[in-house]
Order: structure tokens, then sequence, then C-alpha cells
């Protein structure tokens, strides 16, 4: 085993407010955007302390040569940023969850002038209040993945609130008018309490021509303060006959009532490898600072465990790698995954989750790559470019990080 980098920043900039969220843009990779959270206080006249929530969404450009930063373009808003994803597949969307529950969708424009020197802007397209109540902040978003709804063409999002609610928004037209966008499936929890993260996925099923759409398992997981991880299983391969009904029956639904993570449930990060004993394998960061593999059974079972030192609030996988065995594909005897975690006070990590099968055994492991420990606040947000490797070691890993009240944003380099 080869031991922890300790990568030193190349870059350090210092942004007007803490920074929330951090995602680089599929369609023009040398930039990204950052989200804001900024929290004021004023005093009444009564001498009471009001709290005021705004922020900002700002464009930022990444020179991976000179490893300079600059930003293009700031944009106010009335609210904190609390979350901010690009979409899978239209990859110039972006969406943001904010702090008076509602989500907004923006689109980044390469060439919005027709000057090919231009710089990239940001314009917002729609605002949609998606709680009635506008004190009850949306806490994380995520979109469908492909196929997730029985209905191919269909496009949307699931978001989640401070009051324990995790709601799924859909339509079948163009995800940009936000006229078709309507709440698709509601799912409300026993106890009032922030469900702090939301994960969509499919899994492959069983090849059936009667079914219309076979090759999709749709699962969603959500994750709360208390420390529980909820799955849910939905059923594809039955048809809709209600034209009100957009989200196929729950299959299966369980919460393992924090058995296993000891602090809330922050992040989940669904792995590509098959299921097992019908059950998927996870990724599962916390506060109370461990990131495990877990296997999402109805009690749920920890194949992995290792402490990052802080809580882990974000997962971003940066590369798979299937290793086939001797008898070539589809035998795969080794996953390697390649993650990015946002440690919160405890900074960034670089880590490789691996599986090896050994006599049919899955046997998982946990290493640190590296770590990064210049921010001296929460490390809520960090990102990877992907540009390419013009301008970079073929292995290198080069990562935007920030932390938040010391409104630090980071450029460093990794070699894992």
């Amino acid at each position: 085993m080869a031991s922890v980098q300790h990568p030193q920043s190349a870059t350090t900039v210092f942004l007007d407010q803490p920074p929330s969220c951090l995602e680089f843009c599929p369609e023009t990779p040398d930039h990204f955007i950052v989200g804001t959270y900024l929290l004021s206080e004023n005093k009444t006249e009564d001498g009471e302390i009001e709290q005021s929530k705004t922020g900002s969404l700002q464009l930022w450009k990444l020179d991976p040569v000179s490893k300079e930063l600059s930003q293009v373009q700031r944009i106010a808003v009335p609210y904190a940023v609390f979350d901010l994803h690009f979409h899978p597949r239209h990859k110039s969307l972006f969406a943001i969850a904010t702090s008076v529950g509602s989500v907004a969708l923006f689109q980044v424009s390469i060439n919005p002038t027709g000057d090919a020197s231009a710089s990239p802007s940001i314009t917002q397209l729609w605002t949609k209040q998606v709680h009635e109540d506008p004190s009850i902040p949306a806490l994380f978003l995520a979109w469908t993945p492909q196929n997730w709804f029985p209905q191919t063409a269909a496009d949307g999002f699931a978001v989640t609130f401070s009051d324990s609610r995790t709601a799924v928004f859909g339509t079948e037209g163009d995800i940009r008018q936000e006229e078709s966008v309507t709440e698709w499936g509601t799912y409300e929890a026993k106890q009032m309490i922030e469900v702090w993260f939301v994960a969509l996925s499919t899994r492959p099923g069983t090849p059936d021509s009667e079914t219309p759409n076979p090759s999709a398992i749709p699962f969603m997981f959500t994750g709360n303060d208390f420390g529980s991880l909820h799955t849910r299983r939905f059923d594809n391969s039955t048809e809709l006959h209600d034209p009100d009904e957009h989200i196929s029956p729950m299959l299966l639904e369980h919460d393992d009532r924090a058995r296993h993570h000891t602090a809330g449930v922050t992040s989940i990060l669904p792995l590509d490898v098959p299921l097992v004993d019908d059950a998927p394998v996870l990724l599962t960061g916390s506060y109370d600072e461990s990131l495990r593999v877990y296997h999402a059974t109805r009690r749920g079972e920890v194949l992995a465990e290792e402490s990052l030192d802080g809580g882990v609030w974000r997962l971003q996988l940066l590369d798979t790698t299937k290793i086939t065995g001797l008898d070539g594909p589809p035998n795969v005897s080794e996953y390697r995954f390649l993650v990015l975690a946002s440690c919160m006070h405890a900074g960034t990590r670089l880590v490789r989750v691996t599986c090896k099968h050994e006599d049919e055994v899955p046997n998982w492991g946990i290493e640190v790559l590296a770590k990064f420990t210049e921010h001296e606040s929460m490390n809520y947000a960090s990102g990877v470019w992907e540009g390419g490797q013009e301008t970079t070691r073929s292995s290198e890993v080069l990562c935007v990080s920030s932390s938040f009240y010391d409104r630090r944003l980071c450029v460093w380099i990794v070699d894992p």
C-alpha cells in the first residue's frame, strides 16, 4: 500500500460569499459553477434578531496549464443555494435547490453572442416552488437517470426537504418548459427530520419482451439526519393504466432504522456492480466521519468501513475500472472506484474503493490515496477538471475544492 499523499494548493482565491456547492460544466470543462449561501443577521427596533439567507451563482474559469482561477460571471439570488447539479443528458442545463423550497433551472451558453472568443454565460430559464411552504428549504436535488421512469421519454428530478419529505417532479415534454414540469410523487417520512440526500439509480433487470422497459430496475435511496438509510425499489415491468400515474408501483420499501450509521447520512453513491442477493451495493457518507460500502438489504450490512477524519458530506465518482478474470467477459474479477470525498472540517480526500472476487466471495476494501487539508473550515463542495489530458499527465487528477466560512477555493493536483 502506497503512502498517503498530502498535495499542496497551486492556487488559492477567496470568494465574496461562503461556497455551499460546486460543479464543473460538462460542455465547457474549463468552467465550473459555484453556489453560495450567506446568512445575515439584523437587529430589529424591538431588539430581536432577524435572519435572512441570500446567495449567488458564480461562473469561474480554471486554466488547466497555469492553474489560475478567474471569475467570469456572478448572479445574485434572493435565497441561499443549497445544491447544484448538471443534467446528465442535457449537459448545458443545471438546476439548484434553494433555501425557500424552490428549484431553479439554468442554462450555460457556450457562445452566447456568436463571437468565438466570448466567454460562456449563465441564463435562468425558470424557478418552480416545489414545496408549498417557502420556509422549508430544499436540501438536495438529483436528476432521474435514463429509463428511471416507465415512460422512456420522461425526464425529471427528485428533491428532498428539511421536513422529511422527498418529492419527484417530472415531464414528458421539454424540461426547459416550466409549465410542463409537475409533481409526480411525494414520499413522507414518519418523523419531522432533514432528508439530507437522495440518490436515484437503475440496475439491469431480466429481459422480457412483454414488459415496457425490461432492462431497468429503478431505485431511490434517501438518508436522513437520524442516520437512517431508506431504500425504495420500483417495478417498471408493470404497465401503468391510470393516465395520472407516472411513477411505477413501489415493489419494496425499507428503512435500516439507523442500525449502521451513528449520525446523519449525508451522501449516497450507488455502485455499478451487480445486485448481491437481489440488493444493490452503495457507498455512504455520514456525519460520523465514516465512508462505508453498504449492502442495501432490509436490515442493511456494512461490507467495508474507513474513517475519513471528518463528516463525509459529498461523494463524487471519478472513475470505474472493471478487470475481467481469466475466463474473460462478462466475468469481472475486480472492481475499482476512484472517489473524491468532501469531508467537512477535515478537508478533501481522494479514495479508492475495491472489490476483489476471491473464490467467488467479494472482498471489499477502502484506501485513502490523498488528503488535502489546507481548508480552514467546512469543505462542502469539490470538483474535478475533466477536460482531457492535453495539459496534465494522463494519471493526474486536477481538483478544485472549497471551504465555507473562510470562503476559500483551492486548486490542487494529485497522482493516484
